[in-house]
């Protein structure tokens, strides 16, 4: 696959990683219309909506830097690691969402995303450290 193709895949999976942050961040709030959650306390009912808002907008951030990073890899081959390592949170993340909450769809949607996303920025850093 041609580099350009790499990159531009990338760009939207990122794009899409962000979305699904966003659509994380607004669901957090749907068990709370419908009254899903009053078996929490309060302490525990703030604590599972800041986790899950936290969660939702790791997705935001990290879809958000890696499509802001792959518009100029080239030019900056200096954020290749640090891109990697978000690549590589998102892969676990990925991974994490999946073991705990398997018959969620979002979760299986959040692997594929995420996984494919490391390997894309993966062979991405691999081409662009045989140029050095």
């Amino acid at each position: 696959m041609k580099f350009s193709n790499l990159i531009s895949m990338g760009r939207i999976i990122a794009l899409l990683i962000l979305v699904l942050g966003v659509i994380h961040d607004i669901a957090t709030y749907t068990p709370l219309v419908q009254g899903g959650l009053s078996c929490l306390t309060p302490p525990n009912l703030r604590a599972m909506l800041y986790m899950s808002l936290v969660c939702g907008t790791s997705l935001i951030l990290s879809g958000l830097i890696i499509y802001l990073q792959l518009k100029r890899i080239q030019e900056y081959p200096v954020v290749i690691d640090s891109t990697l390592l978000i690549g590589a949170f998102l892969a676990l993340t990925g991974v994490f969402s999946v073991i705990y909450m398997f018959d969620n769809p979002f979760a299986w949607l959040a692997l594929i995303l995420n996984v494919l996303m490391f390997g894309i920025i993966y062979t991405i850093s691999n081409h662009i450290k045989k140029q050095k």
